[in-house]
């Protein structure tokens, strides 16, 4: 069952420095509905650091992800995402008061690789697009190129490798002792866990933070939500329509909009990180 938070959204105009006041409703999801489709062994984590607006260099946002690798299946998903969610049910239930924000760098994807098999399922939850997204794709081939070139990470001895993927060309750094072809976001297939990858303009940057053998396997859950199907060029559209005129966008949904000067427009950047 969808949740609905109505917040009051103070957002200064790009085109000049009056603020612009809406309505806008955060959406969160219950998550005690859930398949269990793998056991994690091992659980990743990683800090992504990433540039909302690639032409402003000196503001970055963060995220702690998760990367749990089971036999078959694995999960790649926002920690700081799945908290919030989880704070925010606690919350009303002992509060009538809004709770606080959201990170500023949760993402809202999480990617199942090998799920069904032989394909990668995302799923686009409580996205700032108001509503649950999933797509399906074909596992993914990259056409990595290995170099010679080594760097310790965490002890590990790690090995270079670039791949060009969607529009960016990405830096990995593998670690061949643990013979895992798995990594952060979508990535993998090299003979090696990626402890570290990177664009070759720093837009993203993800670097592995620990490493933790499970004692006790921790289960892979696909949650039970309601979820409209797309695929990841139309889901791409809306992103893409969302941030040229997110009033346009909220108004469009029936979310009542009231603008305090200003434009009557809200283009906010967007630098996903699939260019095509």
């Amino acid at each position: 069952m969808k949740k609905w938070i109505l917040l009051i959204v103070v957002i200064s105009s790009l085109s000049n420095s009056q603020a612009q006041y809406f309505n806008y409703m955060s959406h969160y999801e219950d998550l005690n509905k859930y398949n269990i489709i793998d056991s994690a062994y091992l659980k990743c984590s990683y800090k992504l650091t990433y540039l909302k607006d690639s032409l402003k260099l000196n503001e970055k946002s963060t995220d702690l992800q998760v990367l749990l690798i089971g036999k078959n299946i694995s999960k790649y998903y926002s920690h700081y995402a799945l908290d919030y969610n989880f704070f925010v049910i606690e919350h009303l239930k002992k509060h009538d008061t809004y709770p606080r924000a959201k990170e500023n760098g949760a993402w809202s994807y999480e990617v199942f690789k090998n799920y069904p098999q032989g394909k990668e399922t995302v799923t686009d939850i409580a996205s700032i697009l108001r509503g649950n997204y999933i797509y399906e794709e074909n596992s993914l081939v990259f056409d990595w190129k290995i170099s010679d070139e080594k760097r310790t990470i965490l002890s590990y001895h790690c090995q270079k490798a670039t791949v060009s993927f969607r529009g960016r060309d990405f830096i990995a750094w593998f670690a061949p002792d643990i013979p895992i072809p798995n990594g952060p976001w979508k990535f993998g297939s090299l003979p090696g866990l990626i402890l570290n990858l990177s664009d070759s303009k720093n837009n993203f940057v993800y670097e592995c933070q620990g490493l933790e053998q499970l004692k006790q396997k921790e289960p892979i859950k696909f949650y039970q939500i309601d979820y409209t199907k797309t695929n990841r060029n139309d889901l791409a559209k809306t992103y893409q329509r969302f941030h040229n005129d997110m009033i346009a966008y909220m108004e469009f949904l029936g979310t009542r909009v009231h603008v305090s000067g200003g434009s009557k427009t809200l283009k906010i950047p967007y630098n996903p990180i699939e260019l095509e």
